[in-house]
């Protein structure tokens, strides 16, 4: 035995006093750094989660304004229509002017036998009554045809001279209406629920005739509109399973914030605490947001405003919808944490050990550990493979398994140690199909490799991304290979929802251009079909050119919108400006559409496809290979289903008409498209197309 002196026993116990309050020290510092670590990285994590709660509930929320914007531009364009009438403005100029008491004005809707026959009632009024039966039919029919609850003509103090049948006027807003001449501009009441509908009063001014009043800006009459929102408002309410709305619409009114309901008897929903909407909108937060079952939920909440509407788009998720990957994530993080001050602690103790240690055990209490470390380090490496959602599997070339995770062992239905050593022709079907395709690629070109793959687990199909690393020995020879199996199942069908909210988007916004112009029915459809073909004539037949075809082409007559119906079905021909205003229907798209991520180059494709290569286009005046490839495509199948079909100011082209006009000089359209087009036209499939196009009827063509 090794004999140790007082001197030397004193200076161990002098070392032991001097390192164990520099461990300790160190050992404090240490867990110190690792909660901050752990703290900083929570933190950089929730702020990633709320910026990326907060982006696809403004994308969702888009979504929906712009569904409601169609919806109401398209109604306020029928209804100033209807106030521009010559016919209607001169009658209330004239009833304006004569100033008429309010008391007569009322006979106009609720006649008296003895009318006529009344002395004070003036030659000038019984002059406007021959004329009351044609501007009623005439107010009655616009109801009728735009399939209005009622709609009515009031004077400057808001008493009504006509109205359709079932109008009613609530008292409490005429104050509203009334300011409506102050203003000079139409305004929107709230919405209030009518034998179980939800309606809104839209009141607009009626302006005297400019060879009255040469500004044209006097207030002469008001009209009021009363229009069915039950459908628009249903289809942007959603609500999950337990009544809570995760899509709604809202409501400013004096009183405060309403969420609009069509379940409630009101129709609306009292908010109250933090629901201040701005100019902006709803910003971001969380708030406790009402659901139909009449209990508060908190919920992670904003809000879109609607132009020209005193409306919001409300879109919604449950804190712990959204929080769920991140509460997941902060347990692991918790998890990590607690894991790395134990094996600190672990591996400063050790230090400390091995540091005090008498002389004639150093080197036993060295290996010793050495050992408990290697011990540990196993156990958490252990530790947090079970922990893992990812499936591990390490197998060499012949098929043997060498190691296996719990995670992976739960895919297969096996016992992870009883796998150790197993050949993977013993796991189940696709599993072991999976692995081979996996080594016989890692062979072939000894590289990390991803692969996506559908594995059947249990009783359900799941979505994997597998990467697998080769693995060598020590001369560098490949022996093996790690697969690490990560379930994306669900993100998949995040993206494939995605994907079907963009389609359903795109069918409205296509119905709603097709509304406007009865000429552009069919129009769309018919060019997407044409540019897939001739884009797979030319070769280009990758999914995202054949995707972006048909969404430009569904999507290329947008901003036809925003252009008068007048100008749309003008029969003879345009003049310079009207030319320039019919042009502005591509910058009018693209204003539509700037905020919407297709994630394809929609946008590009449709702003292009009226350019021209000889720089006669619009609206950029583009030249040649300036101008994307879809967008020659496009251009081609756009001109010739137009020229194929009538329009309001032509006939019909020839099919050889319609090909010399593409093909005349100089060159307008890309040579290599025309001709594609020219070839198709002449096969079985090209002439069945061709009559489809040439014996499309197109219906409510208005008589010009």
């Amino acid at each position: 035995m090794l004999c140790v002196s007082d001197d030397a026993y004193g200076v161990v116990m002098s070392k032991r006093k001097t390192h164990a309050p520099l461990i300790i020290l160190f050992l404090i510092a240490a867990i110190v750094a690792i909660l901050w670590g752990g703290n900083w990285i929570l933190s950089t994590s929730r702020l990633q989660m709320l910026r990326e709660t907060e982006q696809n509930l403004k994308t969702a929320a888009t979504q929906q304004v712009s569904l409601v914007t169609i919806w109401y531009g398209s109604l306020i364009n029928q209804m100033h229509l209807f106030v521009d009438v010559d016919m209607l403005r001169l009658f209330a100029s004239e009833i304006d002017s004569a100033n008429i008491s309010d008391e007569n004005l009322r006979f106009f809707v609720q006649p008296d036998k003895n009318f006529e026959k009344k002395q004070e009632i003036d030659e000038k009024m019984r002059s406007f009554i021959p004329r009351i039966p044609g501007l009623q039919q005439m107010l009655n029919d616009f109801v009728d045809k735009n399939d209005f609850e009622s709609a009515a003509v009031l004077s400057r103090t808001g008493i009504p001279y006509l109205l359709s049948q079932d109008f009613r006027l609530k008292e409490e807003h005429l104050d509203q209406i009334v300011k409506v001449v102050e203003k000079g501009t139409f305004t929107v009441l709230p919405v209030r629920k009518v034998n179980k509908k939800l309606v809104v009063d839209v009141v607009l001014p009626i302006f005297a005739p400019k060879y009255i009043d040469q500004k044209g800006k006097r207030v002469v009459a008001l009209f009021v509109c009363t229009c069915d929102v039950q459908k628009v408002i249903s289809a942007v309410d959603q609500t999950d399973g337990e009544g809570f709305f995760t899509s709604a619409v809202l409501e400013s009114v004096d009183e405060g914030i309403h969420l609009i309901d069509p379940v409630v008897p009101g129709g609306q929903r009292e908010l109250s605490g933090d629901w201040e909407c701005t100019e902006k909108g709803l910003p971001f937060s969380i708030r406790q947001t009402p659901t139909r079952a009449e209990k508060l939920q908190a919920a992670y909440t904003l809000g879109l405003p609607i132009t020209d509407l005193p409306w919001f788009v409300l879109q919604s998720v449950k804190v712990e919808i959204a929080e769920a990957s991140y509460v997941r994530f902060r347990k692991n993080v918790y998890i990590g944490c607690v894991l790395l001050i134990a094996l600190t602690c672990i591996l400063l103790a050790a230090l400390w050990w091995w540091i005090v240690g008498r002389r004639e055990r150093a080197i036993a209490d060295q290996m010793r550990s050495l050992y408990m470390i290697a011990n540990e380090q196993k156990q958490i490496l252990d530790g947090v493979n079970t922990a893992l959602s990812a499936g591990v599997v390490l197998n060499d070339l012949s098929g043997e398994i060498y190691y296996v995770n719990q995670r992976y062992a739960e895919m297969a239905h096996m016992d992870a140690e009883k796998m150790n050593g197993m050949s993977y022709m013993q796991l189940p079907y696709e599993m072991a199909r999976s692995l081979v395709n996996h080594t016989l690629a890692i062979n072939e070109n000894p590289e990390m490799i991803n692969f996506t793959e559908i594995l059947p687990i249990g009783d359900s199909l799941r979505h994997y991304l597998t990467a697998c690393t080769p693995f060598t020995d020590e001369k560098n020879c490949l022996v093996g290979m790690v697969s690490v199996y990560s379930d994306i199942t669900e993100l998949v069908e995040a993206q494939n929802r995605a994907q079907r909210m963009v389609t359903q988007t795109v069918e409205v916004f296509v119905r709603a251009i097709e509304a406007v112009d009865p000429y552009l029915c069919g129009q769309s459809s018919s060019t997407a079909q044409l540019a897939v073909v001739l884009a797979q004539l030319l070769e280009k037949n990758d999914e995202e050119t054949l995707a972006t075809l048909r969404t430009a082409a569904s999507l290329s007559q947008i901003g036809m919108i925003q252009l008068p119906s007048a100008l749309l079905l003008k029969t003879g021909a345009l003049t310079q400006d009207e030319r320039a205003q019919m042009q502005q229907h591509v910058e009018y798209a693209r204003a539509a559409l700037q905020g919407v991520d297709f994630g394809l180059p929609v946008l590009e494709a449709i702003t292009q496809m009226y350019e021209r290569l000889d720089g006669s286009g619009y609206p950029r005046h583009l030249k040649g290979e300036q101008i994307c490839f879809n967008a020659r495509i496009l251009a081609v199948a756009n001109t010739f289903c137009a020229l194929m079909r009538p329009r309001s100011y032509r006939t019909a082209h020839t099919t050889n008409s319609a090909l010399s006009i593409l093909e005349a000089e100089p060159k307008k359209y890309d040579l290599t498209v025309t001709q594609a087009l020219r070839g198709y036209l002449e096969s079985a499939e090209g002439k069945a197309f061709l009559k489809n196009l040439i014996e499309h009827k197109i219906e409510n063509i208005p008589n010009l």
